[in-house]
């Protein structure tokens, strides 16, 4: 599609979160998905370029052409609980009290997933975190009722590598035919988790049950600033924003969908002072909030945001 014949100029950031993302998640899972079970063509890295804008031009087609709204990426956080409480949580769940600590059910579950899909023609790639996603006591349905979504491309996991898998885990990421990714925290580095890390007995169990697995690098984190008690002016957040590597996370919680885990966890140690969440079982018009949402070039927690490029050793505990 030739934008410019319909006079149509796509701000920086909309390229960037929308179709840029999309374009790349589309490539790394082929690539994944013809490495790990030979599925679909190979793509050769040194035409990734090519391939890259090859899908961008396919996913402009597919927003102003043919109306579709295909969501890169939504992360569902499903618990706060977590196994380990790190000093430079990006989540800030140490920070959070007891009272804004949530674990979804699976009937919340549904029904904010139900909600989002009803009102977009797919999303690529659907992450299900926390805190630590393996102590949730329904993390099995959960996974079972987005892999049998057609709307859904890929389902991804992610853990911290300190859980062992249960049987009907393993089953059910079996029976998914490689719709699950399986993604695990690498912080064998880190010496003082020697003791609680089960990294080793879990990549074993995966590849006894022939599951694929990625183990996240993990080698540096970004340490936690926190949120400031002024706000950065609109110049300047748009231009943090444009430039964090947190920008595609997209995180549903409580109902809320934020920009990221963090923003989230700014409604509530702000007290209210961030409020930049889409309200999706209240929204009234969800589908144009979506969109406006990966429009939007500025986001109040970005302007409070208090952001570090001081590289940190990932999971130092508290």
């Amino acid at each position: 599609m030739d934008i410019t014949e319909k006079n149509i100029e796509i701000p920086k950031t909309f390229y960037k979160r929308y179709f840029e993302k999309n374009a790349l998640v589309r490539i790394s899972y082929e690539m994944l998905s013809f490495l790990w079970y030979k599925k679909g063509s190979f793509i050769n890295p040194l035409k990734k370029n090519e391939v890259l804008n090859k899908y961008i031009d396919e996913e402009i087609e597919n927003f102003y052409g043919k109306n579709l709204l295909i969501l890169p990426q939504i992360e569902f956080c499903i618990t706060t609980k977590c196994t380990l409480k790190c000093k430079d949580c990006c989540a800030l769940i140490p920070e959070l009290d007891k009272r804004h600590r949530m674990e979804m059910s699976f009937d919340d579950f549904k029904l904010y997933f139900d909600t989002l899909i009803n009102n977009v023609d797919g999303i690529r790639r659907f992450v299900i975190l926390g805190g630590e996603t393996l102590m949730h006591p329904e993390l099995v349905k959960m996974i079972e009722y987005a892999v049998s979504e057609e709307k859904i491309t890929c389902v991804e996991l992610i853990t911290n590598g300190t859980i062992l898998p249960k049987q009907d885990l393993i089953d059910c990421i079996k029976k998914s035919n490689g719709k699950v990714l399986i993604y695990i925290s690498n912080y064998k580095d880190n010496l003082e988790l020697t003791k609680i890390l089960k990294t080793d007995e879990i990549e074993k169990i995966f590849r006894e049950n022939n599951i694929k697995y990625q183990k996240l690098k993990d080698n540096h984190w970004y340490k936690e600033g926190g949120f400031s008690d002024s706000p950065d002016d609109k110049e300047t957040t748009k231009e943090k924003l444009i430039n964090c590597y947190r920008m595609q996370c997209n995180q549903v919680i409580n109902g809320f969908l934020y920009i990221c885990s963090k923003a989230s966890a700014g409604e509530y140690l702000m007290g209210g002072g961030i409020s930049d969440g889409i309200d999706i079982i209240n929204s009234k018009n969800l589908r144009k909030e979506l969109i406006d949402f990966y429009n939007k070039q500025y986001f109040d927690a970005c302007s409070y945001c208090v952001k570090y490029d001081e590289n940190v050793q990932p999971a130092l505990q508290i």
